[in-house]
């Protein structure tokens, strides 16, 4: 059996798929803050990086949604500027041939304003807090569940950082030696 395709369609496709994969890269090098929409609401996507150093640390639970569950525990962790080394953000995608990797990766330190992420696992070898304090509201203070517990540190440092994540956000994303690719695995 032969299987036929229309290849003026195929290089279209394949063409419109290169170009946004451009404009994704064009838009991180430039502001940053697309990182979160092409990656964002189609399932879990991985960071893992050497070090991770964040100011204005706050962790809260949360519960959120993806492409799995409508109702996902998470924890949602902001920092008002974080540093970033060796990172490597990459997400699955499996299609009907292989799974697909789209990868983001950045050689220098990356910097970034505003981060917020919803986090489903979250691993370091190594983590230090500079005055770390767990706490919670009393009840009489409390405006919603999400602030029975909550963790606020000025500055953390992380290691061996592996993350996965269901969102991202960022004011504003430094990106130095960016470097978007895809492939099959």
């Amino acid at each position: 059996m032969e299987m036929y395709y229309r290849r003026r369609r195929f290089a279209a496709a394949l063409g419109a798929a290169l170009a946004a994969l451009a404009a994704i890269g064009v838009a991180i090098y430039l502001g940053g803050v697309a990182v979160a929409v092409p990656i964002a609401g189609i399932g879990d996507f991985h960071v893992n990086a050497d070090q991770v150093r964040l100011q204005g640390f706050v962790l809260t639970p949360r519960i959120g949604d993806n492409s799995s569950s409508n109702v996902s525990p998470e924890t949602r962790v902001q920092a008002q500027h974080a540093e970033v080394d060796g990172l490597v953000l990459y997400k699955d995608i499996p299609t009907p041939y292989r799974t697909l990797r789209v990868e983001i990766t950045a050689s220098g330190t990356v910097k970034i304003n505003g981060l917020i992420q919803d986090i489903t696992q979250q691993t370091a070898s190594s983590a230090s807090f500079n005055q770390l304090e767990i706490d919670e509201a009393p009840p009489s203070k409390r405006s919603s569940w999400q602030q029975s517990f909550y963790q606020i540190a000025p500055s953390v440092t992380l290691n061996n950082f592996r993350s996965n994540n269901d969102y991202q956000f960022a004011n504003t994303i430094t990106l130095p030696g960016l470097k978007v690719s895809a492939r099959f695995l």
